[in-house]
C-alpha cells in the first residue's frame, strides 16, 4: 500500500528515522486511508521515549500536551501532529483513564491496547502496514470489532460504548455480534463519563449518515447510557427516524430526538448534556414552535415569524419535515412568500424607533412597547406602509384612542 502522507508529517517521521527510532502513522488516520477517505488529522506513535522525542524534535515547536502519558504535539509544516510513545495502559480503576502507563519497545503491544480492530493499525512508507488483528479485513467488510476481549475494553473505558455506536452512524460499519453483546452489556457504566464527553460522542452519533439505523438498534443502550434520553420511551422510533434525517444538523437532530419532550424537556435534556447555552435555546425555540402550529398563509406566517424570527421559523420547518408533517412544505412556502413581500418581522426592520415616538409624546415603558408591536403588526399584515409618517400617524391614532 502507498498512502499519500502530508509533508510536514512525513517530515517528522524522517527525523525520528535519522535518529533512529521508527515511527508509524496510527489509529483513525490508517483507517481512513484504508478507506481511501482523506484523513481530519495524522497521529504517530514512536519507539522513541518522551525525554528522546524532545531532544529529536529541539528545533521543532513542541508543545507538551500530554507528556505523562507520553504525547508531544510537535508543529511541522505549519500543522500540528500528536506524536506517541508505544505505549502500554495500566489499570483502568475510574472506568475510563489508565492509572499509568508504560512505555514498550512493541509496537505490537501498543496496538493491543486500542478499542477497535479498524483503529489498531500502523502504517509507515518503509514497513507498510501493521494490522496484527485484522483492521483492514473489518475496514472492507465495513464492521466494527473490538480488539481482543469486548467486555475487557469497554470496562476500561465506559466511553468506548458511545465511540462504537459514533463510528458504526459515521462510517457505515456493522457491529460484530460479540462486540455489540459487551456493548448493551456495559451500556449502564457510560454513565460515570462526563457529560461533555458524552454530549461529544452522541452529536457526533447523530451527525452520522447511518444515525438512524443505529438509533434504531440500540436504543436501550442508550437508555443505559444517557438516562435523559430515557423519558422519550416508546416514542423514540419515530424520534430515531426523524433525528437521522437531521444528519447534517447534529443540534437540530438532537432536538428532534426529544421532540416528545417538550419545550421544557428539549431545555432539561440539553442541560443535562451540558450543551451550550445557544444550542439549549435555540433546540427548545424550535420545538416550542412547531408545537405551536405551522402557518400556512401569509398573516399567519407573519405573526410566527415575529414571534420566533426567521432561523427557528425554518428551524421549526425542518422539524416538521424530518417527522413527515403535512404542512412542512404549506409553512415553507408561506414564510417564504411574506418574506418576499419585503414586509417587516422585527422591530429593527420597522421604520419607526422609540424615540420617534416618544417624540409625539407617547412615554417610554409599557405603553411605548405596546405601540411598537403593534405597529410591527399592522406593517407587517400591510394594513399600514412600513414608512416613517405612515407609521407615526397610526401611532398618534393608536395613543388617542388609548385616552378614551
Amino acid at each position: 500500500m502507498d498512502f499519500s502522507i502530508p509533508a510536514g508529517c512525513l517530515a517528522l517521521m524522517e527525523r525520528l528515522a535519522s535518529c533512529g527510532y521508527p515511527s508509524y502513522l496510527v489509529g483513525g488516520c490508517v483507517r481512513d486511508l484504508c478507506r481511501g477517505v482523506a484523513p481530519h488529522d495524522y497521529d504517530l506513535t514512536t519507539s522513541a521515549s518522551p525525554d528522546e522525542m524532545k531532544r529529536v524534535f529541539a528545533d521543532f515547536r513542541v508543545i507538551e500536551t500530554g507528556i505523562a502519558h507520553g504525547t508531544l504535539t510537535v508543529l511541522s509544516d505549519g500543522e500540528p501532529y500528536e506524536v506517541t510513545t508505544f505505549r502500554i495502559d495500566g489499570g483502568y480503576s475510574d472506568g475510563r483513564h489508565p492509572d499509568d502507563v508504560i512505555f514498550t519497545p512493541s509496537l505490537e503491544e501498543d496496538l493491543a491496547r486500542r478499542d477497535f480492530t479498524v483503529n489498531a493499525m500502523a502504517y509507515s512508507p518503509s514497513d507498510g502496514l501493521t494490522d496484527p488483528f485484522g483492521g483492514q479485513a473489518d475496514v472492507k467488510h465495513k464492521i466494527i470489532r473490538a480488539v481482543g476481549e469486548p467486555e475487557r475494553r469497554f470496562s476500561e473505558d465506559s466511553l468506548r460504548v458511545l465511540r462504537a455506536l459514533r463510528f458504526s452512524s459515521t462510517l457505515g460499519f456493522a457491529i460484530e455480534p460479540a462486540t455489540a453483546a459487551a456493548l448493551c452489556k456495559l451500556a449502564p457504566t457510560v454513565t460515570r463519563v462526563s457529560p461533555e464527553r458524552i454530549r461529544e460522542e452522541l452529536l457526533k452519533l447523530l451527525s452520522g449518515k447511518s444515525s438512524e439505523g443505529v438509533l434504531l438498534a440500540y436504543r436501550d443502550a442508550l437508555f443505559a447510557a444517557v438516562p435523559a434520553l430515557s423519558p422519550i420511551g416508546e416514542k423514540w422510533d419515530a424520534a430515531a427516524r426523524a433525528a437521522g434525517g437531521l444528519s447534517s444538523d447534529p443540534v437540530l437532530a438532537l432536538a428532534a430526538l426529544g421532540l416528545s419532550l417538550g419545550e421544557n424537556g428539549v431545555a432539561a435534556l440539553f442541560r443535562a448534556l451540558k450543551t451550550d447555552r445557544k444550542s439549549e435555546k435555540r433546540a427548545s425555540l424550535a420545538v416550542s414552535a412547531y408545537s405551536d402550529g405551522l402557518p400556512t398563509d401569509l398573516f399567519a406566517a407573519a405573526a410566527f415569524l415575529i414571534r420566533y424570527g426567521e432561523d427557528t421559523a425554518r428551524d421549526a420547518v425542518l422539524l416538521a419535515k424530518a417527522y413527515g408533517d403535512g404542512n412542512a412544505e404549506a409553512a415553507d412556502s408561506a414564510i417564504d412568500a411574506f418574506l418576499a413581500t419585503g414586509r417587516p418581522s422585527t422591530l429593527s426592520e420597522l421604520a419607526v424607533r422609540g424615540d420617534d415616538l416618544k417624540a409625539i409624546g407617547i412615554p417610554a415603558g409599557p405603553a411605548l412597547k405596546e405601540t411598537l408591536a403593534t405597529l410591527l403588526d399592522l406593517a407587517s399584515r400591510g394594513e399600514t406602509a412600513n414608512e416613517k409618517n405612515a407609521l407615526l400617524a397610526a401611532a398618534a391614532r393608536l395613543k388617542t384612542e388609548r385616552k378614551r
